[in-house]
């Protein structure tokens, strides 16, 4: 998404929604995913981001699948992906 921004800040992220105009704060697992769908410019779903998180970090599939479903309604009500994007 044109102008988001996500920007280390301290043991939290901050996220700019150009959507909503706001800034979020997020842990790691939200923003690592907002990254990967960032760096993918395809629309991800829970699936494929598991099975690349489960290789960069040795956990398993579906243990990182149910932290990315927990994450996902985070990240598109404070409008830093739209529904659709995953």
């Amino acid at each position: 998404m044109a102008g988001l921004r996500l920007e280390p800040l301290g043991a939290v992220w901050a996220a700019f929604s150009p959507a909503s105009g706001e800034t979020q704060l997020l842990n790691d697992e939200s923003a690592a995913l907002l990254e990967w769908l960032l760096e993918a410019k395809v629309p991800g779903d829970a699936d494929a981001a598991a099975r690349v998180f489960a290789s960069d970090t040795g956990l398993d599939v579906a243990t990182l699948r149910l932290r990315i479903e927990q994450a996902w309604p985070v990240l598109v009500e404070s409008g830093l992906v739209r529904s659709g994007e995953r």
